[in-house]
């Protein structure tokens, strides 16, 4: 159930507590004789409550959403206001006073009905008055006094203008008062998708800040702060950190034999074998054209040895497999571990020793410094 059939159905209750309570009225006004006892008011309150509990069952089935008055306001204050013409039948000595229930329907629709529909209810309410005085008028004329008659339909039409015009103007407050409301939450709505936006435009800023545009890699600069910090931390805690050094063997071949969208067809494959094989801790970054740098911030020689082993093997296997059948690329690989005094400078070094030594030695290979 949404919010505007919850308020329908708490002005529906309302309403139907506001009839209860004219009843009880006639009720102690019958004991006191102020209204006529032969008041059929059992059966006007009956059909009063059963028209409005179907009014009630429409709303909280969500059939009157479908009516261009969902609220079906117009359809409750005819009901309400045919039955208070029935009740002023039979109230001749008091209906100046009972007249006031009449603006109690309008109160009805002060806050639901534009003042065009309001102005069609006070006309539907003055003609009910009318006719209810044609009627007395024509069977009993002997009891009418024109000079009551006429006031009292004159005071009902000047406070039915009253309700049309204040009516009105507390509709169109109100009105504003929502387009607003809306307006303000169509705005809150924009700055919380325009703060969105921004995060994850600046989201997206910091990860082009630290990835290689090509194969998706750290880049360089983020490489070398995040080994700063685990060289820091090694010399604090004397962890096992390790270097490697990568680089695509004859990778100028390949550019200059199948092509640079080929080559660059390479180095993603090698992305993507990379963060495959390498563990979750590892760090791997593009380090320049065709050479990649990994960082191992935990573990022993033997182990990260057998990690770059794999990666050797799948890599190769995965560009015959995904490339070209006919086209060979493999990777030579130099690994470091940290030493006490190390600096990345020192450790990267030694790594870069340890690769060329692997391309000496032939390719296709690991070799640890």
């Amino acid at each position: 159930m949404d919010s505007h059939t919850r308020l329908r159905l708490r002005r529906q209750r309302m309403a139907l507590y506001s009839f209860g309570l004219i009843w009880l009225g006639i009720v102690v006004g019958i004991e006191l004789s102020i209204f006529d006892p032969l008041i059929p008011h059992g059966q006007i309150f009956a059909a009063l409550y059963a028209a409005n509990i179907i009014v009630y069952l429409m709303i909280r089935s969500g059939i009157s959403r479908r009516l261009k008055d969902p609220s079906l306001t117009i359809l409750q204050m005819v009901i309400a206001s045919t039955a208070v013409t029935v009740i002023l039948h039979y109230t001749s000595d008091i209906r100046g006073a009972m007249q006031s229930i009449y603006f109690m329907v309008m109160t009805f629709g002060v806050f639901a009905l534009p003042r065009p529909r309001m102005f069609v209810m006070s006309l539907f309410i003055l003609a009910s008055y009318t006719g209810l005085i044609a009627y007395e008028w024509s069977t009993q004329p002997q009891s009418q006094i024109f000079g009551i008659s006429f006031g009292l339909w004159l005071m009902l039409g000047l406070g039915l203008a009253w309700f049309v015009y204040v009516g009105g103007y507390i509709y169109n407050l109100q009105q504003r008062f929502r387009e607003q409301r809306q307006a303000l939450r169509d705005n809150e709505q924009r700055l919380t998708d325009t703060n969105a936006q921004l995060h994850a435009a600046m989201a997206r800023l910091e990860e082009i800040a630290i990835r290689d545009e090509l194969t998706g890699l750290f880049n360089r600069r983020h490489f070398l702060a995040r080994l700063d910090e685990e060289l820091a931390r090694s010399e604090r805690g004397g962890s096992r950190l390790h270097i490697a050094l990568i680089d695509l063997d004859h990778f100028k071949d390949v550019n200059d034999m199948h092509g640079h969208q080929v080559g660059d067809l390479v180095l993603r494959k090698f992305a993507d074998v990379a963060q495959r094989d390498l563990r979750r801790s590892d760090v791997v970054a593009r380090y320049g054209g065709e050479e990649f740098i990994v960082l191992f911030a935990e573990g022993e020689s033997s182990d990260i040895a057998q990690v770059l082993e794999r990666l050797r093997i799948d890599f190769a296997s995965a560009c015959v497999r995904d490339i070209n059948p006919e086209m060979t690329v493999t990777l030579s690989a130099g690994l470091a571990a940290w030493h006490d005094g190390d600096t990345p400078d020192s450790l990267i070094q030694r790594a870069d020793q340890a690769l060329y030594k692997a391309k000496d030695d032939g390719r296709n290979r690991l070799v640890v410094a």
